[in-house]
C-alpha cells in the first residue's frame, strides 16, 4: 500500500489495532474500573430509583354542553362522543402545562416537603418548579392522544398524581370556561328578561285597546261594514249611527292595534328564540361536561423506570474505552511510534512525518521546476523579448508564494508544535485563564450587572374574531405589541425612572422603547397560545407588569369593539327615529282616511259597498238601501281605497322593520354595557425567586475560553516572529 493512500485515511489501517494490542492491559483495567464505578454510582445509594406511571387521554371534540346537546343546529356541531383533533389536543397540552394544574398538585401532595426542598431556601420555588417539570411530562402520541407521565420515588404516589393530573383537566377547563359562560349567561339573561318585559307591555297595550273596543281589526272592520250595509239597507239610522261610532273608534285605534299586534307577534317569536339561547347559556354556566376520554389510567408500577443500570454500565464502559483509546492513540501519534505500512518498516516515520515528507517532496519538485526554467531563460535570453522575461518573473514570484504557503502549512500541521507551545507557555496561559475567570466572576456580579427576574403568563384569545386572514392568536399578538399598551405600561410603572433613563436625553424615547423591548417579550407557543415574558430587577414588578399587560389588552380590545358599537348605535338611533316618524305619519293618514272618508278596511268594505251599489243585498231588496251613503263610500273607495291598502301594507312592513332594527339596537347596547374579558389565562404570572439573567457560570466559561484562544493566538504570533528572526 502506498504512503499517499495511507495518508488519505483518517485512521490508518492497523493503527487502532496497534494501540489496542500495545495498551491491552491498560484498556482491560480501565474497562473493569468503569464497570465497577458504573455499578456503584448507579446504585440506590447514589441515584434514587424512580417509578413511572402513565395516563393516556383523548380530548373531546365538543366543549359546549348546549351546542352538543341542546342546539337545533346539529349539522354544525360536533358529537359529544367524538374524539378531538389537532386543535383540541394542543389546547389540552397547554392546559396540562399550566400553573393551574401544577399549583393544585403541589398543594395537594405537599411536593415542597416531598422533594426535600427547605422552606428557608432562597430559590425554593424555582427548585420546586424545576423538579416538577423534570418529573411530570406531557406529550402528544403518534395516535393524536395525550400521554401524561409522572416519575416519583413512591410508585403509588406516582400513580395517584398521574391520575389526579388527568382528572384536573376537566375541572381546570371547566373553571376557565365557566368564567366566560357566566358572563355570557348574565348578558343573555338581561336581554331575555328585557324582551319579556316588552312583550308583557305590548300585551297590556293590546288589552287596553281591546277595552276600547278593538279586538281584531280585520274581522271587526269586515263585520262592522257588513252590518252597516244591512242597517243602511233597512234604514235604521240609529243602528247606522252606532256602527259609525264603532267604526270611528276602530279607525282611531286600528292602526296602533295592527302595529302593536304585529310587533308583539314578532317579539314573541324572538322571545322564543332568545329563551332557547337563555336555556343554553344557563346550561353552559351551571353544568359541567367531561373534556377527555381516559384510554389508560395510571397504576402502581412494580419495577423502577430510572435509572437503567445495565444501560449506564454499557455506556460508561464504551465511553471510558473510547476516551482511553483516543488518548493512547494521540500519545502514539505525537511520538511517531505507530507503524504505517508494515511491520518490516519500523524505522519509517509516523503518519504525521510522512504527510510532512509528502509536502516536502512536492516542494522539491517545484524547486526543480524553477531551476529548469532559469536554465531555459539563460538559453533563450537573446531571443526572448522583455515581456516574456516579466512573465517568467511573475511565475517565479507565484511559485515563491506557494513555497511560503507550503512552509506555513507544514508548520501548522505539526500538532506537536501546538503542544510544545502550550507546554512552554502553560504558566502564562493558566494565569491568563484564571484572571479572565476571576474577572468574569467579578464583573458578572450584582455590583456590575443588575440581576433580572423573569415572570410570564400563557393565554388564549377569547371573544374575538379575526379582522382579515390572520388567526385569533396572531391578532392577539398584534394588539399586545401595540404602542398603546406599551405607553400604558410605561406610564403605570413609571419606567423612565425605573430604568433610570434621563428624560432630558436627546434620544430618551428611543432608549426607553429599546429597554422595554429588551425586557418584554411576547411570542406564540407551539400550542397556538400566547406567552408574555417580562424581565425586571424586581420580581414583584415583573409579575405585576405581566398582569398589567393582560389587563390593558382586555381594555384595548374592549375599546376597539365598543368604539365600533357606538358608531352602530348612532346609526340605529337615526334609523329608529326615522321609522318611528314614518309609522306616526302612516297612522295619522290611516286615521284621516277612517274619520274623514269612512274607509277603514279595504277588503270587507269594498265587498259590502259593491253589494249596496249593485243592489244585491238580501235578495235584491233595493228599496231599503241608503243609496246616498253607498254612493259616498263608493266614491271614497274609488279615490282612497288604493291609498288605504298601501298605507296598511306600509304600516305592517315598517312595524316589522322597526322591531328588527330595535332588536339590533338593543343587542348592540348589550355588548357596549357588557364587561367581557378577551383572554383565557392558562398560566398566571408569579414573582420568581431566582434570577434569570445573567447566568454567571456561563459567562465565566465563555470568557475563560475566549481568553485562552486569544492568548494562544498571540503566543503563536510571537513564536513565529522569533523563528523568523
Amino acid at each position: 500500500m502506498e504512503l499517499s493512500d495511507q495518508a488519505n485515511k483518517p485512521f490508518f489501517s492497523g493503527t487502532i489495532m496497534q494501540v489496542i494490542i500495545k495498551y491491552r492491559k491498560h484498556l482491560f483495567y480501565i474497562g473493569i474500573i468503569a464497570i465497577i464505578a458504573a455499578i456503584v454510582f448507579s446504585s440506590p445509594f447514589f441515584i434514587k430509583p424512580m417509578y413511572k406511571s402513565t395516563v393516556i387521554l383523548y380530548p373531546t371534540a365538543s366543549n359546549s354542553i348546549s351546542k352538543a346537546l341542546l342546539s337545533d343546529n346539529r349539522g354544525n356541531t360536533k358529537d359529544i362522543l367524538e374524539f378531538g383533533e389537532d386543535e383540541q389536543t394542543e389546547q389540552m397540552l397547554q392546559v396540562l402545562n399550566s400553573n393551574k394544574i401544577r399549583d393544585r398538585i403541589i398543594d395537594k401532595y405537599k411536593l415542597l416537603d416531598h422533594y426535600n426542598i427547605k422552606e428557608d431556601s432562597k430559590y425554593k420555588m424555582t427548585s420546586l418548579f424545576n423538579q416538577y417539570e423534570d418529573n411530570f411530562t406531557f406529550r402528544r402520541t403518534e395516535y393524536m392522544a395525550v400521554k401524561i407521565s409522572v416519575y416519583d420515588e413512591d410508585p403509588q404516589l406516582a400513580a395517584d398524581m398521574a391520575n389526579d393530573v388527568g382528572e384536573l383537566v376537566d375541572s381546570t377547563i371547566n373553571t376557565m370556561q365557566k368564567e366566560i359562560a357566566r358572563k355570557a349567561f348574565r348578558i343573555v339573561e338581561k336581554e331575555y328578561l328585557s324582551l319579556k318585559r316588552e312583550v308583557e307591555a305590548k300585551e297590556d297595550s293590546l288589552t287596553i285597546l281591546r277595552e276600547l273596543g278593538v279586538h281584531d281589526y280585520e274581522s271587526q272592520s269586515e263585520m262592522f261594514n257588513r252590518q252597516l250595509a244591512i242597517e243602511m239597507a233597512q234604514g235604521n239610522n240609529s243602528g247606522v249611527k252606532r256602527l259609525e261610532q264603532k267604526l270611528e273608534t276602530l279607525a282611531k285605534y286600528g292602526g296602533p292595534y295592527v302595529s302593536i299586534r304585529d310587533a308583539l307577534e314578532h317579539d314573541k317569536k324572538l322571545l322564543s328564540e332568545l329563551k332557547a339561547k337563555y336555556e343554553e347559556a344557563k346550561v353552559d354556566a351551571t353544568e359541567n361536561l367531561p373534556h377527555k376520554f381516559v384510554v389508560s389510567s395510571a397504576y402502581k408500577a412494580e419495577r423502577k423506570s430510572y435509572p437503567i443500570r445495565w444501560l449506564i454500565v454499557v455506556i460508561t464502559l464504551f465511553s471510558a474505552l473510547f476516551l482511553a483509546l483516543l488518548i493512547f492513540g494521540l500519545i502514539e501519534v505525537f511520538s511517531d511510534n505507530l507503524l504505517i505500512v508494515s511491520k518490516k518498516k519500523r524505522d519509517e516515520p509516523g503518519p504525521l512525518s510522512a504527510f510532512i515528507a509528502l509536502l516536502k517532496s512536492e516542494k522539491q519538485v517545484q524547486i526543480d521546476t524553477i531551476e529548469a526554467k532559469k536554465a531555459l531563460e539563460v538559453k533563450v535570453e537573446e531571443t526572448v523579448v522583455s515581456n516574456e522575461k516579466k512573465e517568467v518573473e511573475n511565475k517565479e514570484t507565484e511559485i515563491k508564494q506557494r513555497d511560503n504557503f507550503i512552509t506555513q502549512m507544514e508548520n501548522y500541521f505539526k500538532s506537536a508544535n501546538l503542544i510544545n507551545v502550550i507546554d512552554k507557555w502553560k504558566i502564562h496561559l493558566l494565569v491568563i485563564v484564571l484572571i479572565a475567570a476571576l474577572g468574569a466572576a467579578i464583573f458578572s456580579g450584582p455590583a456590575f450587572i443588575t440581576p433580572l427576574f423573569k415572570s410570564y403568563a400563557v393565554a388564549y384569545p377569547a371573544n374575538v374574531e379575526p379582522y382579515s386572514e390572520e388567526s385569533e392568536t396572531e391578532q392577539m399578538l398584534q394588539i399586545l405589541n401595540s404602542q398603546d399598551i406599551k405607553d400604558s405600561i410605561i406610564q403605570k410603572f413609571n419606567l423612565p425612572k425605573h430604568y433610570e433613563i434621563d428624560t432630558n436625553y436627546k434620544y430618551f424615547k428611543t432608549v426607553l422603547l429599546y429597554e422595554y423591548n429588551q425586557n418584554v417579550s411576547i411570542s406564540k407557543t407551539p400550542y397556538e397560545s400566547v406567552q408574555i415574558e417580562v424581565l425586571d430587577k424586581d420580581p414583584d414588578t415583573a409579575a405585576l407588569m405581566v398582569g398589567a399587560i393582560l389587563d390593558f389588552y382586555n381594555r384595548k380590545v374592549a375599546y376597539l369593539h365598543k368604539s365600533k358599537y357606538r358608531e352602530v348605535i348612532d346609526m340605529y338611533e337615526l334609523q329608529l327615529d326615522l321609522k318611528r316618524n314614518t309609522l306616526d305619519s302612516l297612522k295619522n293618514l290611516m286615521i284621516d282616511l277612517g274619520t274623514k272618508h269612512g274607509i277603514i278596511q279595504y277588503e270587507s268594505q269594498s265587498q259590502e259597498i259593491m253589494r249596496g251599489y249593485l243592489k244585491t243585498v238580501y235578495g235584491n231588496n233595493s228599496s231599503q238601501i241608503n243609496n246616498k251613503e253607498v254612493e259616498r263610500l263608493f266614491t271614497s273607495m274609488q279615490n282612497y281605497g288604493g291609498q288605504l291598502v298601501e298605507i296598511v301594507k306600509m304600516i305592517e312592513n315598517e312595524a316589522i322593520s322597526y322591531v328588527n332594527t330595535k332588536q339590533d339596537y338593543e343587542l348592540t347596547w348589550r355588548f357596549i354595557n357588557s364587561n367581557l374579558t378577551y383572554a383565557n389565562v392558562i398560566t398566571s404570572p408569579f414573582p420568581a425567586d431566582k434570577k434569570t439573567y445573567p447566568v454567571r457560570w456561563l459567562v465565566v466559561v465563555v470568557v475563560s475560553l475566549a481568553a485562552f484562544i486569544l492568548a494562544t493566538l498571540v503566543i503563536f504570533i510571537v513564536e513565529s516572529r522569533k523563528r523568523r528572526e
